[in-house]
């Protein structure tokens, strides 16, 4: 018994670490390029709407504590547009 409490302790703890390293793809991280910045707020909600519609019909939804499928639609999505992610900083 006590091997089984140690796993689900490691487990959850795991789940945790994952939870706090997984981030959310936002319009901070892309740039606006020549858009107007309503254009460009406009067109991430609508990007992070397809993304979120996405993670719950591909996606794990709110279990998926690496943001994987939204993350992927969102940039796919603006992308799409003509948008060019930011390099990632330092």
């Amino acid at each position: 018994m006590p091997i089984i409490k140690r796993l689900s302790t490691f487990c959850v703890s795991a789940a945790l670490l994952v939870a706090g390293c997984a981030s959310v793809r936002t319009s901070s991280d892309y740039d606006a390029g020549a858009s107007d910045s309503a254009r460009f707020a406009k067109d991430s909600v609508m990007c992070e709407r397809q993304a979120e519609a996405d993670q719950k019909n591909i996606g794990l939804g709110p279990w998926d504590v690496t943001q994987n499928t939204f993350n992927r639609m969102y940039d796919a999505c603006m992308r799409a547009i003509g948008y060019t992610r930011k390099p990632p900083s330092p």
